[in-house]
């Protein structure tokens, strides 16, 4: 009697499993979308650059990806990107600090996705334009809507891009830096790139920050080098190295 109540148990629910399964609707949109690519989370929507590591470059370019949804086609198909206002700042001016998403070249070199293609790389093209010395600028970038693609999930619908001709302090900046060299500052980020070669920007800090023996080298070598640069400017009659509001450069706690 057990056998028969769990066989009937078992046909019952395949039979609302497949009645489940007969009921899924299939995805049968036409309406093609695309979404920016995110690695990891929100926070890489925003991207920071600045022209001041790249000697005399009059541009460059930083890529951002797109993923389709929907369907691939066996034909290309043209998309079209828009800047929208940031809450970060000033915004960049088309034309002035970057290519133009409307500039026709670029549209048909770029904004194209290819046939059976199902991601694309884009470039954002900026422009080392004079005013960036002395200002930071905000690119917001969406898709726009045209008869091929519109917008994606509400999660990943921009990516962003502050960029600048002048030293900025790198987003990795943070609690573990603040500990071992001490708050930012342009004068003491300047004098950390003169000393080791090295950019200090957000790749460079994320390669070594969990390092301690190498945080150790760096905030030893930094230490040394400040003493002898102090003392050049004291026998030159000037005061030690300090930032523009007169704070002396330190190195933190540790």
């Amino acid at each position: 009697m057990k056998k028969i109540v769990f066989l009937s148990s078992i046909l019952v629910l395949l039979s609302v499993l497949c009645s489940c399964e007969e009921d899924l609707p299939l995805y049968d949109s036409q309406q093609a979308r695309l979404n920016f690519k995110y690695n990891y989370s929100h926070s890489d929507s925003l991207i920071s650059y600045s022209f001041v590591y790249y000697g005399d470059i009059k541009q460059d370019t930083v890529w951002v990806t797109l993923n389709t949804m929907g369907f691939p086609a066996d034909h290309d198909r043209q998309f079209e990107l828009r800047q929208v206002p940031s809450p970060n700042g000033e915004n960049a001016v088309p034309g002035k600090h970057y290519v133009s998403f409307d500039d026709p070249g670029y549209k048909s070199r770029y904004l194209v996705v290819p046939a059976h293609a199902v991601t694309i790389d884009v470039p954002i093209i900026m422009l080392r334009d004079a005013s960036l010395k002395s200002t930071m600028v905000a690119l917001r970038v969406m898709v726009k809507d045209n008869e091929n693609f519109i917008s994606g999930y509400a999660n990943e619908l921009f990516k962003e891009i502050t960029f600048t001709d002048m030293l900025t302090k790198p987003d990795a900046w943070g609690a573990a830096m603040n500990w071992y060299f001490g708050e930012y500052g342009k004068v003491k980020h300047q004098f950390m790139i003169d000393v080791t070669g090295e950019k200090w920007d957000d790749d460079y800090i994320n390669s070594f920050i969990n390092d301690y023996g190498y945080v150790t080298y760096l905030k030893s070598k930094l230490r040394t080098a400040l003493d002898e640069e102090n003392a050049r400017r004291r026998a030159a009659g000037l005061g030690d190295l300090c930032e523009e509001n007169g704070m002396l450069i330190n190195w933190g706690q540790f």
